[in-house]
Parts: structure tokens; C-alpha cells; sequence
């Protein structure tokens, strides 16, 4: 008598499985990494050297390393749902994957700029056709955005590595601020897609009105205020493009917010992220006529909306995508808790003290490799072995 046994055993290793996996942890090993010599080297305790340069190196890893890694994971996740056309995976993933791990390392090597230039730039080309291919093969026009975000990607980082390779004089400036802008774009567009449904979920009753008005102008304002900061027009039109882009963002979350949202972390951390969204607006209000510093606006965002909202989003997206509870683990809660107060600490405490502002960024470079341990401690499993229901992904 044979036994024919139909069914292969899973494999134990499935980090190139989807594109969430690779990038989600390396997105948080580069958060751990990148702030933590980044915060050695602001203290002082090392010498940073770079093809970037101290600052320049910072602001470019935090918005073309860390965010473009999530954002890869997310689409390239995202994606295969809303098109069933399926999304890179295994060798070509991992290939991408290592594209995006070289460009990290590269600057620290002696070896010619262009080729820095190149690799880096490389990897949004490359994001940008895997982002394309399943879109344009369902056809689906709703979510060309998603295309034309990663091409703004690309085109942030080409004005950066001009300025670097002595090709235009203020190419990093741009270039960042359209990576910025580019990233506070995707979250716009995916917190009003996903957030009120969420919510729902958790609290029956909740209002989930189509207001595709709304969104027209959150999306074309945040266009305009992109522009407009980008070209560095007169501070009145920064002013008031951000009060629009305040007031529309409080009637968006308004119907979707009320109390039993807070007793749910995988769900409060989203609203967490958003509160910041609505921070920044009010603080680049008061940018425009000079009454705060530019940089505490940039950081209720990059801190605040990317770190906090990014944080949120791998959790719960780790989990659902291997066939998990929506349950974070009390590390994973504690991170949320670290990630919202390293924001208060680098961005509203300069409001009142200024004198202690080095001690205040040190803190809260800290609490956000801290909050990202944790992170990694509890997801690397779940982001490298197999989904526990024994699906595909």
C-alpha cells in the first residue's frame, strides 16, 4: 500500500514571500540603526562621516530609507488586494529588498558618488514599474496616484543627488521636501480609506459617509501647500493653505472619532498619527507668518504622522497578512506609548524651553530606537516564518 501525500510542507522561511515582509523589517532595523548613529553622532559620541553629510545624511534616510521602506511593504502588499494581480515576490523581491539595503551602506564606502546616486535612484525606478505593473493591468484609474507617488519619489531623489554630484545648488532642499510631501500624501489618501472602515469594525455605528468633495480639496490643497513650499512662496499662501488643509482634516476625522476608539491600541495608535497631521497644519499656519521655527512643523510630521502612522500600519498589517489576531503584543502597545511621547518631547516641549532643545532631540531619538526594539522583538518572527493559517503569503 502507498501513501500519497498531495500536500508540501510549508517552507520555514518566508520572508520574500510579499513585498510587506522584507521591507517592514527593514524598516525598523533601519529606524534602530540609522536614528541610533544619527543620535551618537548629533551627541557627539561618534564622528559621522557620509556622502550625504551629517544632516543632509539624517533627513535623507528618514524620508528616502525608513518611509520609502514602509511605503514599498504597504503597496507592494496593498496592491495584489485591490488588483488580485499579484505583486513581486521571492527573487525578484528579494532583489529590490537588496537594492534598498545597498543604498543604505553605500555612502559610508569609498566609492564614486554617481554610484551612490544611482543605486539609490535605481530603487524607486524599480518600486515605481512594480507599483505600475498590477495597476495598469487591472486597469484600475482610482489607484494611478499610487503610481504618481513613487514617481515624485524618484523625482525628490534625482534633485537630491544633483545637488550631490555638484549638478544644481539647491537640489536637497526640494528634493526632501517633495519626498515629505509625497509621503504625507499616500498617509492622506490611505487614512481615508482605511481608518473609518477600521474603526467601524470596532465600533459599530460609526459614520462612513463618501465625501469625495472633501477629499478633492484635502487632496488638491496638500498638492498646492507641496508647491508652494517646494518653490518657497510668500509664507500668507504657506499660512493659509495649511488652515484649509486643518479644517478639512477636522471635518474628515470628526464623524469617524469617539470614545471606545481609545480603548482599542491597534486602532487609538491611527487616530495618534492623525492628531499629528492635524499639529503640523496648525504649526505650519504659524510658519507662515513666523511666529514658530519650520523645523518643529516638519518633525509633528516626520516623528509624528510618518513615524507613529507607519508603526500602526506594520503592526496591524503584520498581523492580518500572516493570518493573526488583531492583537498586539503589550511590546508592540508599549512602542505606540514610546512613539507618541518622543514626538511630544521633539516637538512641543521647544515650544517652551528652547534652552534644553539638544536635550530634547537626544530624548527623543531614544524613546524611537527603543519603541522600534520592540518592534523588531516582536514582528521579526512574524515577518519571516510562515502565515499560521497556512495560506499563501
Amino acid at each position: 500500500m502507498f501513501i500519497q501525500i498531495d500536500e508540501q510542507p510549508k517552507k520555514s522561511f518566508a520572508l520574500f514571500n510579499l513585498g510587506f515582509r522584507p521591507f517592514f523589517l527593514l524598516a525598523a532595523l533601519s529606524a534602530i540603526v540609522l536614528m541610533g548613529i544619527w543620535v551618537l553622532s548629533y551627541s557627539n559620541v561618534i564622528k559621522l562621516t557620509s556622502y550625504y553629510g551629517f544632516i543632509d545624511w539624517h533627513s535623507h534616510e528618514m524620508l528616502f530609507g525608513y518611509a520609502a521602506a514602509v511605503i514599498a511593504g504597504f503597496l507592494l502588499t496593498a496592491i495584489k488586494n485591490w488588483t488580485n494581480v499579484d505583486t513581486i515576490s521571492k527573487t525578484p523581491l528579494a532583489i529590490l529588498a537588496g537594492i534598498w539595503l545597498l543604498a543604505r551602506i553605500l555612502p559610508f564606502a569609498p566609492v564614486p558618488g554617481v554610484a551612490i546616486a544611482l543605486v539609490d535612484v535605481s530603487f524607486f525606478f524599480f518600486l515605481t514599474l512594480a507599483v505600475a505593473h498590477p495597476i495598469l493591468k487591472a486597469k484600475q484609474s482610482n489607484n494611478f496616484i499610487m503610481i504618481a507617488i513613487i514617481g515624485l519619489f524618484l523625482v525628490g531623489d534625482i534633485l537630491v543627488q544633483s545637488q550631490h554630484l555638484g549638478l544644481m545648488a539647491t537640489g536637497v532642499a526640494k528634493g526632501n521636501l517633495v519626498a515629505l510631501y509625497s509621503v504625507l500624501l499616500i498617509i492622506q489618501v490611505l487614512t481615508g480609506r482605511v481608518m473609518p472602515f477600521f474603526t467601524r469594525v470596532v465600533v459599530p455605528g460609526t459614520q462612513v459617509v463618501e465625501r469625495p468633495l472633501l477629499e478633492k480639496v484635502l487632496l488638491i490643497t496638500l498638492a498646492l501647500l507641496a508647491l508652494a513650499d517646494v518653490l518657497a512662496l510668500n509664507g500668507v499662501i504657506i499660512s493659509l493653505l495649511s488652515g484649509v488643509l486643518l479644517v478639512a482634516h477636522l471635518m474628515r476625522v470628526s464623524p469617524w472619532f469617539s470614545k471606545p476608539v481609545l480603548n482599542t491600541p491597534i486602532l487609538w495608535v491611527l487616530y495618534a498619527g492623525y492628531l499629528w497631521f492635524l499639529i503640523g497644519f496648525a504649526l505650519k499656519v504659524m510658519v507662515g507668518f513666523d511666529w514658530v521655527a519650520n523645523n518643529l512643523a516638519i518633525h509633528a510630521w516626520t516623528v509624528g504622522v510618518i513615524g507613529i502612522t507607519t508603526y500602526g500600519m506594520m503592526a496591524r498589517v503584520s498581523l492580518g497578512h500572516t493570518g493573526r489576531e488583531m492583537l498586539p503584543s503589550k511590546f508592540a502597545v508599549i512602542g505606540f506609548y514610546l512613539l507618541s511621547l518622543a514626538t511630544v518631547i521633539r516637538v512641543i516641549l521647544p515650544l517652551f524651553s528652547m534652552a534644553h532643545y539638544v536635550l530634547w532631540i537626544e530624548i527623543s531619538a531614544v524613546l524611537w530606537s527603543v519603541a522600534f526594539i520592540f518592534f523588531a522583538i516582536v514582528y521579526t518572527p512574524v515577518l519571516t516564518q510562515p502565515r499560521v493559517d497556512g495560506r499563501d503569503g
